[in-house]
């Protein structure tokens, strides 16, 4: 049985590593579901419930920047 749940999350800005990418840090478009249920899962945690993501909702437009650092 589910009842859902809505969360609204925001920032100024947001990295969500690709795994195929790796020496460089690319972001995925959008977050990712396991991201989005970390972040329910850090604000209500129980054993008992299983956070399952429906839907992700993009509300305003998606901006990208370049970001140079040097990583060893």
């Amino acid at each position: 049985m589910g009842y859902g749940v809505k969360v609204e999350v925001w920032g100024d800005y947001a990295l969500f590593t690709r795994p195929e990418m790796k020496v460089e840090r690319v972001s995925y478009d959008v977050i990712t579901p396991s991201a989005a249920r970390g972040i329910i899962e850090s604000i209500y945690w129980r054993p008992t419930i299983r956070w399952v993501i429906d839907k992700i909702h993009v509300c305003s437009p998606i901006e990208f920047t370049n970001v140079r650092r040097n990583e060893v």
